[in-house]
């Protein structure tokens, strides 16, 4: 059955939507109740909706997941839930990526800071390449407070998420030590490299000679979540190393892999590593 809705019922009941994004189902099932007609014109056609008898594996992976799944849709369209959700993730995405670590995160956690050669962020994301490497200054720092020939090197960056930095790596840097004093492995003091990615680490692992080396950096945002942290870790990176020679603990957060456990498991490859004296996929 149709109602013909003023402006003002139409936002009254697009709002009460809105009220019930937390769960999108509910919200269409709301909207669903009437099609709105305004000026003779359709506004709103729910079509396809979710069905409220789905089978118990679809409900289950909607539990499970905050994928975008069974959302439902108005004609060939997102509900406006739906839409204005996907667009505020897509924000929060794009700010975490213009995101600065927090000046006493750094400081708390002792970290030795450098920069890698890009200038800044807009340069950075520019030219992926400047990330990778180091600064001439960055190398005399390096080589003046972090000794040669640890067991293991532990390096922080930005990556494409400061934001991740700010709200995890405190507590993995504190489980790290932990986790390593535990199996007695030898570290160097943290370092922090301002704007780098992850190969940088090659070339910090052959500046010091260390053994192994850790690289954790924000993971690129995805829609709904801003604030994941991968660990790469290598054994000896000869020049020329790829990806190949090295391995990764992802999704790193709170609703993932908590910080705590990440520890461990990075800990166990560490060990596993200095012990075989090899990293990555290793062929013949």
């Amino acid at each position: 059955m149709a109602d013909t809705l003023d402006r003002g019922a139409i936002e009254a009941m697009v709002r009460e939507a809105l009220r019930k994004h937390s769960d999108p189902r509910a919200a269409v099932e709301h909207v669903a109740a009437a099609t709105l007609i305004h000026g003779g014109e359709v506004l709103l056609t729910p079509s396809v909706l979710p069905n409220p008898s789905a089978p118990a594996s679809l409900k289950s992976l909607m539990a499970a997941t905050p994928a975008r799944v069974a959302v439902g849709r108005t004609g060939t369209r997102y509900t406006t839930s739906t839409l204005l959700k996907f667009r505020a993730d897509h924000a929060a995405a794009k700010e975490a990526v213009m995101s600065e670590v927090k000046r006493e995160i750094l400081e708390r956690l002792h970290f030795v800071e450098v920069r890698s050669q890009a200038r800044d962020k807009k340069h950075f994301l520019q030219r992926p390449d400047a990330g990778r490497a180091l600064s001439e200054e960055a190398k005399e720092i390096i080589a003046a407070k972090l000794p040669k020939g640890a067991q293991l090197q532990v390096i922080y960056g930005d990556g494409l998420s400061a934001e991740a930095i700010n709200v995890n790596a405190e507590p993995l840097q504190q489980a790290l030590i932990q986790q390593m004093q535990t199996r007695s492995i030898r570290m160097n003091p943290p370092l922090f490299v301002h704007l780098s990615r992850v190969k940088i680490m090659d070339e910090v692992a052959r500046l010091i000679e260390c053994e192994t080396c850790l690289f954790i950096c924000g993971e690129r945002p995805g829609l709904g979540f801003a604030d994941s942290l991968s660990a790469y870790f290598i054994y000896r990176p000869a020049t020329g190393a790829t990806d190949a020679d090295r391995e990764v603990i992802s999704n790193i957060n709170p609703r993932g892999f908590p910080p705590v456990q990440a520890a461990v498991q990075i800990a166990d490859s560490i060990v596993r590593i200095l012990r075989d004296k090899k990293s990555g996929v290793i062929l013949g």
